[in-house]
């Protein structure tokens, strides 16, 4: 879908302040990025939404327990 996009991933720390920051940096960098959450237990869509919202980025697909993000152009 997005070929040579960044990719994080996201275990069993969860959302981490260092993860945050790598995740605005790699926005920053290619404004699309892919990630994958590595914890079965958690609501992806929640999650998803959640790191969305703490990035200031837009939400574009869920697709398992991968979702894409892109920078947003209006911040």
């Amino acid at each position: 879908m997005i070929e040579g996009s960044a990719e994080v991933r996201i275990g069993k720390k969860g959302f981490t302040e260092e993860t945050k920051k790598e995740i605005e940096r790699h926005l920053k960098e290619h404004e699309v990025i892919k990630i994958r959450l590595l914890d079965r237990s958690c609501d992806r869509l929640e999650v998803a939404q959640l790191i969305a919202k703490e990035t200031k980025s837009e939400l574009l697909d869920i697709r398992g327990r991968t979702f894409i993000l892109k920078k947003d152009d209006s911040s």
